[in-house]
């Protein structure tokens, strides 16, 4: 062995039991979370439910960062210049990990290359729903309506090449129907528009829109889970009427790419005691969302599908970088 080998393998020896004891002793002050979402919206809240479980379980404060806008790109290009030490984490929606980089030109980030996975947080089914206006009631008729009068049935989204935007785009190229998709710069301006009667459908997060359906101001005509859900038993999935047209939003949990595994897996491990607090669950779902902890290679095969099953329908439809 030369004296080169030599020496790396005494100082490699002399670093293990720092790193491990640096890890076991994680997280020693405040840890920053990064989230891909406004203020005050139904994401940041729920990242700030993750984060208290997670000062609960780990006895360290985890304050939320919001910085909401281009699709992600300015949360993750944010995290991206953060050390992967513990103390930097992100709180990702569906979007920007499966479709900013497809309407982008200029990326901040690349997420399988910039970050790790830690954890399933939500998911959050989408809906479609119905202004008093609309022309017809049920989303079979709108489709009919839609293939027999092309681009003159209009559905408000709350962002441009969003998951709710794309959704509807795979509803109409999957039914063979020719629906007129509105972005907006945000739920509220699309709920606006849509009680303005400028648009007639409008889909979106559950959260978004649940107290104005259950206030009969608004019809739920779909949700866009594979199958129906518990609190709303007499609305149909789309996948009902359009087969293979499912589609969920959900949050992951991530970390700068150069953080050390047994962090990861802590975190992981504080999740899943966390999401499992009955508190925690009665929130999520006043919020439309659905704690489902994953990790580790789970989680990874989840991701790569999502990123699979968006690539196909962005091909499908034209979707153009912005």
């Amino acid at each position: 062995m030369t004296i080169a080998i030599r020496l790396a393998a005494w100082l490699a020896a002399l670093l293990l039991p720092a790193l491990a004891s640096a890890a076991d002793t994680w997280p020693e002050r405040p840890v920053r979370v990064i989230v891909t979402a406004p203020p005050g919206s139904a994401p940041e809240v729920m990242a700030r439910l993750v984060a208290n479980g997670l000062s609960r379980t780990l006895g360290q404060q985890f304050i939320v960062d919001p910085r909401g806008g281009a699709g992600g790109n300015i949360a993750l290009g944010a995290l991206k210049r953060l050390p992967g030490d513990g103390y930097a984490l992100g709180v990702v929606h569906a979007a920007a990990v499966t479709l900013t980089h497809r309407t982008m030109k200029q990326m901040q980030y690349d997420f399988d290359a910039d970050f790790v996975p830690v954890a399933l947080l939500a998911t959050a089914p989408m809906m479609m729903v119905a202004a008093d206006h609309a022309p017809a009631k049920t989303l079979p008729e709108m489709l009919a309506l839609a293939k027999a009068r092309p681009d003159t049935v209009s559905v408000a989204v709350p962002s441009v090449n969003s998951v709710p935007h794309l959704a509807t785009e795979m509803l109409a190229h999957r039914s063979g129907s020719r629906l007129f998709s509105v972005p907006f710069n945000s739920s509220t301006a699309a709920i606006s528009g849509l009680l303005s009667r400028d648009v007639m459908l409008m889909t979106d997060g559950i959260a978004a829109l649940a107290s104005l359906v259950e206030a009969g101001k608004l019809k739920p005509l779909a949700v866009f889970s594979g199958k129906r859900l518990p609190q709303y038993p007499g609305v149909p999935s789309v996948t009902e009427i359009v087969p293979d047209t499912a589609a969920i939003g959900w949050f992951v949990l991530v970390a700068p790419r150069s953080t050390p595994d047994d962090i990861v897996a802590r975190l992981a491990a504080a999740i899943d005691q966390s999401a499992a607090a009955p508190e925690v669950v009665t929130r999520m779902a006043g919020l439309g969302m659905y704690p489902e902890p994953m990790s580790g290679d789970a989680l990874k095969r989840f991701i790569k599908a999502e990123q699979d099953h968006w690539a196909r329908v962005a091909d499908q439809v034209g979707l153009q970088r912005q």
